[in-house]
């Protein structure tokens, strides 16, 4: 995701873009829906597939279960952490419409992957600002491992101001 001029880069870059902790929450983002370029990418963006993150996320809810692969819920996490760097975090005040994720292979713990983010779509249904965010998400070896997207309702629509 390109952003459109410089004062929005400069934005981004202030925001908060460390990488997020297992249980942290990413920050939120004011991006305009105009802001957004379509089919831009941003990154890769390199993080660790930890034996704690995917352990927290195979078992139940608040408890670790021991796995040597990361279940398939560490995909979504890894792209949170992405739009993170890549946006200064997720859209403030939007609302996930929809998310689809691809896992390609088996990927051990204690793995670093690349992710990339890109805007995939923009269009207007039934008078709402719709954004396509995809991602990318590849080993060492530059090979998928998994993929997707989430539809989101964008909080601003052509030509209108973050809140």
């Amino acid at each position: 995701m390109q952003l459109a001029d410089a004062p929005v880069a400069a934005r981004v870059a202030g925001a908060n873009t460390a990488a997020m902790s297992p249980g942290s929450a990413p920050s939120l983002s004011n991006l305009t829906y105009d802001e957004l370029v379509v089919d831009k990418r941003q990154g890769p963006f390199v993080e660790r597939v930890s034996r704690e993150m995917a352990e927290s996320l195979c078992g139940a809810i608040g408890q670790r279960e021991p796995t040597e692969v990361a279940p398939p819920g560490v995909f979504p996490v890894l792209f949170l952490k992405a739009l993170n760097r890549s946006m200064g975090g997720i859209p403030a005040n939007s609302i996930l419409a929809g998310q689809e994720v691809a896992v390609h292979r088996v990927l051990p713990v204690d793995t670093d992957v690349s992710i990339t983010t890109w805007v995939g779509a923009k269009e207007m249904k039934r008078k709402r600002p719709f954004v396509t965010l995809e991602f990318d998400i590849r080993d060492g070896d530059d090979q998928p491992v998994a993929s997707g997207r989430k539809v989101i309702v964008w909080p601003t629509g052509p030509g209108e101001a973050a809140a």
